[in-house]
């Protein structure tokens, strides 16, 4: 079994999300590492999706979500997973750092810009990429309940907790989603 020391407090790679939460004070983030290492790319995809597919802002809101976690460790209460509760401080980071762009001109696109394609992209990857475009292109509440479901996994129940809001609120929005994007891209086809 590999572990990490860290101080006097050894860290296995199988402790719980709790029990590494539980290692964390600002003074000693022990267990923030390996929170880090499962939780990290998925913080940053869905940050990426909720703030059309700004990579700065995106980085800026998993970091300041990490250290909220840093800082807010010791209150976690344990009402909710530690996944939860983790992708719930990402979507308020990328709710504020959306607010705060949108006061800047020009700063936050309404719709990303199709990243420069090669010359022999395969069917399924330009698929993915009108997809992403078009998901980046439904309103923020919609996008959200999208990107927690589908790209985060995330059952409905989680992501209605995430954003606190009943479960059939969330239902609502991701069938609206849903049909938007179902119509949107058989419009495409028929074109």
């Amino acid at each position: 079994m590999r572990s990490i020391g860290v101080s006097q407090q050894r860290i296995t790679l199988q402790d719980s999300d709790e029990a590494l939460l539980r290692g964390i004070s600002p003074e000693m983030p022990s267990g923030l590492g390996e929170l880090a290492r499962r939780y990290e790319r998925g913080l940053l995809g869905l940050a990426l999706g909720l703030l059309n597919g700004r990579a700065d802002l995106a980085r800026d809101a998993v970091q300041e979500t990490w250290i909220r976690v840093m800082r807010f460790a010791a209150s976690f209460g344990g009402r909710c997973e530690v996944r939860t509760w983790l992708y719930r401080i990402a979507v308020n980071q990328c709710r504020d750092l959306a607010t705060w762009a949108a006061r800047i001109p020009g700063e936050l696109p309404q719709e990303h810009a199709p990243a420069r394609e090669e010359a022999n992209v395969a069917a399924a990857d330009e698929t993915r990429n009108e997809l992403r475009r078009r998901v980046l292109s439904l309103p923020a509440d919609q996008r959200e309940v999208v990107l927690l479901c589908y790209h985060a996994d995330m059952t409905h129940a989680a992501a209605a907790e995430i954003l606190e809001i009943p479960v059939g609120t969330l239902k609502s929005r991701l069938h609206a989603a849903l049909e938007t994007l179902r119509a949107e891209l058989k419009l495409e086809d028929v074109a």
